[in-house]
């Protein structure tokens, strides 16, 4: 087949959907398939996958993705199927990698409280860029033809709940690349990387990896740390921990610094710029911890499934539903510190984490690369059977209207 897949930017080092597609792109192309990436600048992830840049002009992201979306809708015949990572024109399958519209505007609700979220429901209808999504979104939902690819339940839900879809809708989960870490490398990046924080061997090391701070719950994620350390450290023969926060420059996060100096975890809690090869730390750590308020399913907590690493994270993370039957800990929200604490109790406990670790590495095969390409494939098929049984109607009708006439 004939593929277009359609994003924004194609630059990989953006870590999020950009690497998924990446990673999508040479999959489908090392299972045969013509890969194109539609986009508006970037460049190709692997040789064998082309990549066209299409105009993009405009002043405004908005004014651009107009002018891209119709450029998309304009080569969309070339193809059998043009996979786009958020809602376009032209596109025949729609896989919302950002979650909907509603939904991301819910979680925004949520974590600024019961004062600021009306306040912030009433400056939505003056956001020009979240008012064009929203109606590109309600466009593609509006047709039956779209096959809706939701890389959770979570976001499946939310397309039932804000559009009332349900048909042409079928969750396939996001999956990453396991990285090429052996088991000898990791025990060896281990001891090299707790060297460099100061870390011993028996101390619990706390991870969370994120850029937007505020949506991934950095901040409730230092209150957690900070209360289980103080408990921790009443406990006999207990050791002491660390938190380690890894996405951002120093400068970026300084709010966050203070916000763990005033707890008095100034040696503690330690802010580490965007690493590019993150799952060295994943191997470091003992425990990841994504409280997010909002994620249609994080690459973060699957790529550390892939290493053992066994996460905290939130029923609001899509990648929650995967973590069944002890490789993980789920708790129903970023506000409910206690909940947090408690997970972090667990899996300081080295039997329990040990148990986790199974589980995650068990799950392995169901992250993978493989099965989402071949769940895929088994969608595009049906896409294309339908598309194939629609142009054979439509030139049998006007063969029948130009036998009347």
């Amino acid at each position: 087949m004939k593929i277009a897949l359609v994003i924004e930017r194609m630059d990989a080092a953006r870590g999020g959907r950009e690497t998924s597609t990446a990673q999508l792109a040479d999959a489908l192309s090392r299972a045969g398939q013509e890969v194109t990436i539609l986009c508006q600048s970037g460049q190709s992830p692997t040789g064998d996958v082309q990549l066209r840049v299409l105009p993009a002009r405009g002043l405004t992201r908005r004014a651009r993705l107009r002018c891209f979306g119709d450029a998309v809708a304009a080569v969309a015949g070339e193809f059998d199927i043009v996979h786009a990572m958020l809602p376009l024109p032209g596109a025949n399958v729609i896989q919302l990698r950002s979650g909907t519209v509603p939904g991301q505007a819910r979680a925004a609700r949520q974590r600024r409280g019961p004062l600021l979220g009306p306040l912030l429901d009433a400056l939505t209808p003056f956001n020009r860029q979240r008012r064009f999504m929203g109606q590109l979104e309600l466009a593609t939902m509006a047709n039956p033809r779209v096959l809706m690819l939701p890389v959770s339940q979570l976001v499946a839900d939310e397309i039932a709940r804000h559009y009332g879809r349900r048909d042409n809708v079928r969750v396939i989960y996001n999956a990453v690349q396991p990285p090429a870490i052996s088991t000898q490398q990791q025990r060896e990046l281990r001891q090299q990387l707790r060297r460099q924080v100061n870390a011993g061997d028996d101390e619990t090391v706390f991870l969370t990896v994120a850029k937007n701070y505020a949506l991934k719950g950095v901040k409730e994620t230092i209150e957690a740390f900070d209360r289980w350390h103080k408990q921790a450290s009443r406990q006999a023969n207990s050791q002491p921990g660390r938190l380690i926060v890894v996405g951002r420059d120093r400068v970026e996060c300084e709010g966050y610094v203070r916000h763990a100096a005033m707890r008095g975890l100034g040696q503690r809690c330690l802010f580490l710029p965007h690493d590019p090869d993150v799952a060295r730390w994943f191997a470091a750590a003992d425990v990841n911890v994504l409280l997010s308020w909002f994620d249609p399913c994080s690459r973060v907590v699957l790529e550390a499934a892939c290493l053992g690493l066994p996460s905290i994270t939130t029923a609001m993370n899509g990648a929650s539903e995967i973590l069944t039957d002890g490789a993980g800990v789920i708790i129903n929200s970023p506000r409910d510190i206690t909940a947090a604490t408690a997970a972090m109790h667990t899996l300081s406990d080295p039997a329990t984490r040990a148990a986790a670790r199974d589980k995650c590495l068990a799950l392995v095969p169901k992250l993978a690369m493989s099965r989402h390409v071949k769940e895929l494939l088994k969608a595009y098929e049906t896409v294309a059977r339908k598309r194939s049984c629609n142009h054979n109607e439509n030139t049998k009708t006007q063969h029948d209207d130009i036998t009347t006439t």
